[in-house]
C-alpha cells in the first residue's frame, strides 16, 4: 500500500509528542510506520520537509477558524492567541515551526497572509502590511519557545520566594504578579505589540 503523507503526519506528531524533538528523526519515522527510510524521504527530503508538514498540520485548524472580518486589532489579538495556544497545545510545538518553509507549511502561510490583507485592510501600505505580519507572526513564535521552556509555575514561585533568582527588581515585580498565568503574560505582551501597530498605522490614515 503506498505510503500517504497524512499518515506519516499523525505518526510523527505523536512521536514528537511521546519523546520530544529532538529525538525525532526521518529514520526513526520510518521504523515507526515500518518502511525503509528512502521510502519516506520521497516526501520529506530531510528533518526540516518533515517539520514543516508538522508546523502545517498544527496551524491549520487555527487557519481555519480564523474570522472573516472584523475589527483589525481584535482580529489580530485572537488571530495571536489561537496561534500561540494551538503551539503550546503541541510538545515542542514552536520550535518546530521555527524556520518553516511556508510552501510546504501551507497554513502558517496562509495565516500570514490573511494577516497582511488585515493589516492592509488597516491602512498599512502593503509593503508594511508584510513587515507588520512577520512581527506578528515572529512574535507568537519566539514567545512560544520561551513559553515552552518556561520553569513550571510552583519551581518558579518557590525560585523567587527563596530568593535565589538574583534580580531583585524582577523578583519584587514576578512577586507583584504571582498567580498570572502563560496566557495572562502572552496577552500583556500581544496588547504591547498591537498598541504600537496601532500608532504606527496612524500617519497612513493622517492620523
Amino acid at each position: 500500500m503506498p505510503l500517504e503523507v497524512a499518515d506519516a503526519v499523525r505518526v510523527a506528531l505523536r512521536l514528537l509528542e511521546d519523546d520530544g524533538l529532538d529525538k525525532l528523526t526521518v529514520r526513526r519515522l520510518a521504523a515507526e510506520l515500518g518502511v525503509k527510510a528512502p521510502a519516506l524521504y520521497w516526501h520529506f527530503r530531510n528533518k526540516r520537509a518533515l517539520l514543516d508538514h508538522l508546523t502545517d498540520a498544527i496551524v491549520a485548524p487555527v487557519v481555519a477558524g480564523l474570522a472573516e472580518s472584523g475589527p483589525w486589532l481584535k482580529w489580530l489579538e485572537e488571530a495571536g492567541l489561537a496561534l500561540h495556544t494551538a503551539l503550546l497545545a503541541h510538545r515542542d510545538g514552536a520550535r518546530v515551526a521555527l524556520g518553516a518553509d511556508l510552501r510546504v507549511a501551507r497554513a502558517l502561510g496562509e495565516f500570514a497572509e490573511r494577516a497582511v490583507g488585515v493589516l492592509h485592510d488597516a491602512g498599512f501600505p502593503l509593503g508594511d502590511a508584510t513587515r507588520a505580519a512577520g512581527v506578528l507572526v515572529h512574535f507568537v513564535l519566539g514567545r512560544a519557545v520561551e513559553d515552552q521552556t518556561r520553569l513550571p509555575p510552583d519551581e518558579e514561585a518557590a525560585a523567587i520566594a527563596l530568593g535565589s533568582f538574583p534580580f531583585p527588581l524582577m523578583a519584587r515585580g514576578l512577586r507583584e504578579r504571582a498567580g498570572s498565568t502563560v496566557e495572562d503574560d502572552f496577552r500583556y505582551a500581544l496588547g504591547v505589540l498591537l498598541a504600537g501597530l496601532e500608532a504606527a498605522v496612524s500617519p497612513n490614515r493622517g492620523g
